[in-house]
């Protein structure tokens, strides 16, 4: 007879030595399998980037603005931020500009830079008065910041503060004597004071740094050309053509131009202005006028009309369209389209002095004596063509034309 007692110890051995078996032998597990790594969806920064500049280059400011805000969002920097702002000033984008500014500037309280470029779109912008606030809190920190003396300086020239302008970019300028653009700028400011000839030797300081400066070379041919350096200004400003991509230079090449006497180089200049710049009606008008003085009398009625067509219309552009009217004997229209500006305009004194000259052209002496009459109340005591005026209804008074 089997003793119980061996047997469960038996079994209980006989299991005990069958365990490490079972655990010796797991069941397999299934193979690791790799897992895919998404790419991003789209472009990268460096690729909006991109698409954002060549935008911007096209005039696409509504594509521009979309590929840096997106960009920004990928990479997060200070450079794309600036390079937006001024992508956006110079799309004439400019409340926007101050908008995506002020984003940064409010997200990075710490960061000097967001300040600099809040400063500059609000500068921009013409709200200098928080401009000079925004630059206040810079020149706390830091005495010794030219860019911020330069940025006050700058806001207080053009809010028309100028001595108090000049003294800050001079500060600037003693800080960093060696930057071209502060250079630049005390030159501006200098030349806005009446310092035209200090503001030429900042000036020319500036192209010794920075030989390759459009503003400078544009700003150093006005300065001479106030102080009747005529030929000299023709040299700066024609270097500035070829430095500045927009129509400003050739505009002033072409007042310098006409101001020497060559009426053909000045029209010349003027047409290439009008097709850099088609937005303004300053250029158009000037361009009109060198066509009309240079008896392309049809061309100049085209080109005053262009300017009446803008926004900022010329205030003499409507009485400069029907004086070219009449002068190219196209009378009737003159008569009607004068008469109708009058209406729309009755305190234009320009308008009354070339209706005063189509009436005179029909002997009509009554009406001419009249509308250079109205002239005369009108325009101001200093306006150039008061003698003129006085002419005409003393030659009208006695039945002859104006000479």
């Amino acid at each position: 007879m089997r003793n119980p007692r061996l047997f469960g110890l038996l079994a209980a051995i006989a299991l005990a030595g069958s365990a490490p078996l079972l655990t010796a032998c797991p069941k397999p597990k299934p193979a690791k399998t790799k897992q895919k790594v998404e790419k991003p969806k789209g472009p990268d920064a460096t690729q909006l980037l991109t698409e954002a500049r060549a935008a911007a280059a096209a005039g696409d400011i509504d594509t521009a603005d979309k590929k840096f805000q997106e960009a920004y969002k990928l990479a997060p920097d200070y450079a794309i931020v600036a390079e937006h702002v001024d992508a956006l000033i110079n799309g004439k984008r400019v409340q926007a500009a101050v908008q995506t500014a002020q984003a940064y500037y409010d997200a990075q309280a710490t960061d000097a830079r967001g300040s600099h470029l809040y400063a500059h779109a609000l500068i921009a912008l013409g709200d200098f008065a928080t401009a000079l606030a925004v630059v206040e809190e810079l020149i706390a920190l830091d005495d010794n910041d030219a860019a911020a003396h330069e940025k006050r300086g700058r806001a207080l020239v053009l809010a028309g503060r100028v001595p108090e302008g000049i003294e800050e970019l001079q500060k600037a300028v003693a800080i960093d004597p060696k930057n071209a653009g502060f250079l630049v700028e005390l030159g501006s400011a200098l030349h806005k004071g009446g310092r035209v000839n200090e503001a030429a030797l900042q000036l020319r300081a500036a192209i010794q740094l920075d030989p390759d400066n459009g503003r400078a070379h544009l700003l150093l041919g006005l300065a001479l050309r106030d102080d009747a350096e005529i030929e000299e200004a023709i040299v700066y400003f024609t270097k500035a053509t070829k430095l500045l991509p927009d129509g400003r230079p050739w505009f002033e090449l072409g007042i310098v131009l006409n101001k020497r006497g060559d009426d053909l180089g000045a029209e010349d200049s003027l047409a290439e202005a009008v097709k850099r710049t088609p937005d303004s009606s300053l250029y158009w008008y000037a361009y009109g006028e060198m066509l009309r003085f240079n008896k392309k009398y049809d061309e100049a009625v085209e080109a005053y009309a262009r300017s009446m067509d803008l926004p900022d219309t010329h205030p003499k552009a409507s009485a400069k369209r029907g004086l070219a009217l009449a002068e190219a004997g196209r009378i009737d229209e003159a008569e009607v389209f004068l008469t109708e500006a009058i209406r729309a305009e009755p305190d234009n004194p320009y308008v009354h002095f070339n209706l005063g000259v189509v009436y005179n052209k029909r002997k009509n002496w009554k009406a001419s004596i009249a509308e250079f009459e109205t002239f005369l109340k009108l325009a101001d005591p200093a306006d150039g063509e008061r003698g003129k005026a006085d002419q005409c209804i003393k030659a009208a008074k006695k039945k002859k034309p104006c000479t």
